[in-house]
């Protein structure tokens, strides 16, 4: 699975460079039901689509020398399920009812906390639906195949205590908004009790924020809002870090609350902003729901900055493990490239 998470993510980051150079086009010179429109998989099977038969399945893990089940629109939630660390990798994923997905649906429950019954159930397909992180959420390793990798809990790459960030100049990102991400640093900077960040410019920068359109990278109806990852670049062995968030979602400033919905593709800057930089810094998603690492946004958690005593125990012991442990002289430059359709920013203050 390692080897294959890691091919996903180049075709990833090719995509997003393309990406860079239409979200211009896209995102501020067409109305926001355009660019919605945009995002959906015309042709392909949705988990909304896959709701509508559910109730007459019978979802019994399959027993031996009895026929397997088809479920039209598995092979999308199978797909979805790999990308995210449940499933193994497969050539072609089918809408077969096999004991594989039946065990992910299963590990996919239990580490949500939600009823487990190994049931593609109205309450499993409804997270499914949420926004989410890109970042798979277990089965994954920090290992740079291609040059490329996921961030990983307990893999530091930078010993340095003063990190700078900066803004990609062709994302064109409202002073308001500079201000909401420096709150987020900030409060990131002030829990691990040993980090500096501060802002100059682009180039120069540890970290660089900048815009992507992310929608077009799943071949899945996957709702996500942001990605991180890291990158060895030669001839010096840089280490960067990226973090995208996606053009296509009008985001809120904290003043907003009042307008957030993620069935309108209307999200919080900061909270996102929070769960990205969470990464950089070391920690893997979280199964708890009060805390900023939760991949998902729950419809009842919609502004979520503060950390959560769990956030606050896992940053804690990261740099515990950063001061003990040996991590390397790499030369590091993070870059976290938030991408973020600012033309509805603009229109919502």
């Amino acid at each position: 699975m390692k080897s294959n998470l890691s091919a996903f993510l180049l075709l990833f980051l090719l995509l997003l460079h393309q990406s860079l150079f239409a979200k211009a086009g896209i995102v501020s010179s067409l109305p926001k039901i355009v660019s919605v429109a945009i995002k959906r998989f015309k042709g392909k099977i949705s988990p909304k689509e896959i709701m509508n038969h559910i109730p007459d399945l019978n979802f019994s893990s399959p027993q031996q020398n009895q026929t397997l089940q088809e479920i039209k629109g598995l092979s999308r939630i199978k797909e979805y399920f790999y990308n995210f660390g449940y499933l193994q990798y497969s050539e072609t994923f089918d809408d077969i009812l096999d004991q594989p997905t039946v065990s992910a649906i299963q590990t996919y429950q239990q580490s949500f906390n939600l009823q487990v019954t190994g049931h593609l159930n109205n309450e499993t397909l409804q997270l499914i639906l949420l926004p989410r992180c890109a970042v798979p959420d277990r089965n994954f390793d920090y290992d740079f195949t291609e040059n490329v990798s996921w961030p990983k809990a307990g893999n530091q790459w930078s010993q340095k205590k003063n990190l700078t960030y900066g803004f990609l100049p062709e994302s064109d990102i409202p002073d308001n908004a500079k201000k909401v991400f420096g709150q987020a640093f900030t409060r990131w900077a002030n829990a691990t009790g040993r980090l500096n960040l501060t802002q100059t410019n682009y180039t120069d920068a540890d970290i660089k924020v900048g815009f992507y359109v992310l929608d077009d990278v799943y071949d899945f109806d996957v709702d996500v809002f942001g990605i991180s990852f890291i990158r060895e670049e030669s001839p010096f062995s840089v280490k960067t870090a990226e973090i995208r968030l996606n053009a296509n979602r009008s985001w809120a400033l904290p003043s907003e609350n009042n307008s957030l919905s993620w069935e309108d593709d209307v999200l919080d800057l900061e909270s996102v902003t929070m769960h990205e930089i969470g990464h950089l810094l070391g920690l893997d998603h979280s199964f708890l729901n009060d805390s900023v690492m939760y991949p998902y946004i729950l419809p009842s958690q919609q502004r979520k900055i503060q950390l959560s005593n769990s956030d606050k125990t896992k940053i804690l012991q990261q740099n515990i493990e950063s001061n003990s442990g040996y991590c390397g002289s790499w030369r590091v430059l993070v870059i976290t490239t938030l991408s973020l359709g600012f033309s509805y920013m603009v229109l919502l203050a």
